[in-house]
């Protein structure tokens, strides 16, 4: 079975498979927001959603195959992978399976997630921003409404949709901030 769904929360991705496990279906693979989905025993995996820490010194396919190896050594399976994200199950009869067990630890991947929200909004801003110029620039001295083309009518929808998805980041870092600081409290 495959299912589309976009997150933009780990914590409500992670309770989301959790609970399609817990009703007979593990997910095997994901892309671009297609999860692939086998029937299972209901409740058989807990899943974990996990952006490890950036080790600059480390190339990012040694650094994965590390971490993944040390996350398997805890008896968990690593499933898949997607851009910073790695996506591990465990056998529930297996026991408990918590990748974070400390507050500071907890900050920390909060924090990793934030900080890629963040740059990637401020990247999106900086071509949203061109994008507006050159509308503004093509619309320039003219009537806009007599004139517009079906050229005009997509740049402006995707710089909508830019500006939309820009938003849609910065409020995730925000709920993130405030998911940091009812930690630290």
């Amino acid at each position: 079975m495959k299912k589309f769904r976009l997150y933009f929360d780990k914590d409500k991705e992670e309770a989301w498979l959790n609970e399609m496990c817990r009703e007979g279906w593990a997910m095997v693979d994901f892309f671009a927001g297609l999860y692939v989905f086998v029937p299972c025993e209901p409740g058989e995996y807990t899943y974990r959603v996990d952006m490890p820490e950036d080790v600059r010194s480390t190339p990012i396919w040694k650094k994965n195959r590390e971490y993944i190896n040390l996350v398997e050594e805890t008896g968990a399976e690593y499933v898949c992978k997607w851009g910073w994200w790695l996506i591990f199950r465990k056998e529930t009869a297996k026991g408990e399976f918590e990748l974070y067990t400390d507050i500071e630890s907890q900050v920390a991947l909060y924090r990793r997630i934030r900080r890629m929200f963040l740059i990637v909004g401020l990247l999106e801003c900086s071509l949203a921003l061109q994008n507006t110029g050159n509308i503004l620039h093509l619309w320039s001295g003219r009537d806009i409404l007599d004139t517009l083309s079906g050229l005009d009518v997509f740049v402006f929808v995707c710089v909508v949709i830019m500006y939309s998805i820009i938003a849609a980041f910065f409020f995730v870092s925000w709920k993130l901030t405030r998911k940091i600081r009812r930690l630290r409290q």
